[in-house]
This record gives structure tokens, sequence and C-alpha cells, in this order.
């Protein structure tokens, strides 16, 4: 009775052993459950936050692929402007040399409807008596010097008319038509009658124009520096200096373009000649 006792207080303990372990072993694998469970829970929230992130993500991609295309469509349009604009540069010469021409027609009228308009004043002021009287003696007597040569051989400024402006027109338009030595002629054949008017220097300028056009540049240079030294206040003087050191540098007088470019940029710094200067001295490889 004795030994079964023994045996079934050691089944007794094994049971209980059993069970303990057994009963650890569910708490182990419940707390591992639990562990899983919130790292599954973890993980969702990780992924609704990379989707929310993948969608914003999405969303500022094609904001920027938008914005891409709108740079894009402002560029091509910036080129197509610039290409109008050079178009537009390439008539700007033309265009300009035609306002030249108009500006200078009325700077000629004016000066021309001036003189005019003093000749009038002249003529209309009241003789004094003694000049009647002396009027009536020259009638009777003969001059009292006849050896003096008559004074009005020479044109006076009240006696310049519309034919000096068709004269200087004329030149200008067989310059336009590339009548270059007829030009020089009747620019200088206006020069030789109208030296003195707001258009000499003008004349004397496209006498240059017209010789650097034929390549003929050593006559163009003294045209224009005959241009600087008869008129050195002249509007056409910074035209002048730029065409000359053009011609300087045709001729490879290098040293003596750039002094003259560089010239014309120190007296006439905010002349539009100044700028196309500074470009030809950087071409030359001046400073």
């Amino acid at each position: 009775m004795k030994k079964s006792s023994k045996i079934l207080f050691a089944l007794s303990l094994l049971l209980t052993a059993c069970l303990v372990f057994l009963s650890a072993d569910t708490d182990q694998s419940k707390k591992a459950y639990e562990l899983m469970y919130q790292d599954i829970q973890a993980l969702k929230i990780q992924v609704q936050e990379l989707t929310s992130l993948a969608k914003k993500n999405a969303s500022e991609l094609q904001e920027i692929r938008e914005q891409l295309r709108l740079l894009g469509s402002l560029i091509r349009q910036s080129q197509s402007e610039q290409a109008s604009w050079r178009d537009e540069l390439k008539n700007i010469p033309l265009q300009y040399q035609l306002l030249q021409s108009k500006l200078e027609e009325i700077q000629f009228q004016s000066a021309v409807l001036n003189d005019i308009l003093q000749a009038i004043q002249n003529l209309s002021l009241p003789t004094k008596p003694e000049d009647r009287t002396s009027g009536k003696t020259n009638r009777s007597q003969p001059p009292a010097k006849s050896t003096q040569p008559p004074q009005e051989t020479k044109p006076q400024p009240a006696t310049v008319t519309i034919p000096a402006q068709e004269m200087y027109n004329n030149a200008y338009g067989d310059y336009l038509k590339g009548n270059y030595s007829l030009a020089i002629e009747s620019f200088r054949l206006f020069l030789q009658y109208y030296p003195n008017t707001p258009l000499s220097d003008n004349a004397l300028y496209w006498i240059g124009e017209c010789y650097y056009s034929q390549g003929m540049y050593a006559e163009a240079i003294e045209a224009f520096s005959e241009l600087l030294l008869s008129y050195p206040s002249g509007d056409k003087v910074p035209a002048a200096y730029l065409k000359k050191g053009m011609s300087l540098a045709q001729q490879g007088k290098k040293d003596e373009a750039l002094a003259t470019f560089k010239l014309l940029v120190s007296k006439y710094p905010m002349q539009e000649e100044a700028r196309l200067a500074q470009q030809k001295i950087a071409e030359l490889g001046g400073k």
C-alpha cells in the first residue's frame, strides 16, 4: 500500500507539473499573439501613412509636370517672339534711314522757311526819305564807283529756296537707288552752293557713305574726316566717327580704327553709335 501511495503521489506531482507547464506555455503563446497583433496594427498605420504620402507625392509630381508644361510653352513663345524680334531688327536700319531722311527734309524746310521769313521781314521795313532821294539821284546819275564788281554774284541766305531742297533730295534719292557716283556729284554741287545749311554736314556724310558702299575706303575716310573738321558740332559727327573707324578697319589699320572707336565712345557715350563702336572694339580684340 505504501508503494502504491508513493506512485500515486508521484503521478499527481507529475500531472501538476504538466498543468503548470501547459499553463505557462499558454500564457507565452497569448503574449506572442498579442505582440504580433500589435506589430500588425503598427504596420497597418505605417502602410496608411505611406499611402497618404504617396498620394501627396503624386499630386506634387502632377503639379511639377504642369509647371514644366507651362514653362515649356513660355519658352517656345519666347523663342518665337525673339525670332520675330530679330526679323524686325533686320528692318530697323532701313526704317532708321527713312526716318533720318524725313528728319533731314523737315530740318531743311525749317531752315528754308526761316530764311524766307527773314527776307520778307527785311523787305517790309520802311525806307528812309533820304534813301528815296538817293534812289532818285541814282536813276539820273551813273554810279560813283563803276569799277566795283556786282555784289549779287554769290547766293545770299535769303535766296535759299525750294530748288535747293530738291537738289539735296535728288542727291539722297540717287544714294538710295545705288547711283553712288551721281549722288556724290549732286552732294558736292549742293555743298558748293549751300555750305552752311543744317544739311551741309549731312551731305558730306552721305558722300562718305557713297564711297564706303563702293569699297573706296580711302576716299570715305577723307570725306568723314572733312566732316569732322568742317562741322564739329553737326548731328552727323558720331556717325562719321563710326564709319571712319569701320573704313580704317576695312583697310587693315587696326590701331587707327581702335583709336577712332574709343574716341567716339569717350565723346558720345550715350549715342547709339557708341554702342556699335564698343562692339567693333570687341571684334578687333581691343579693351
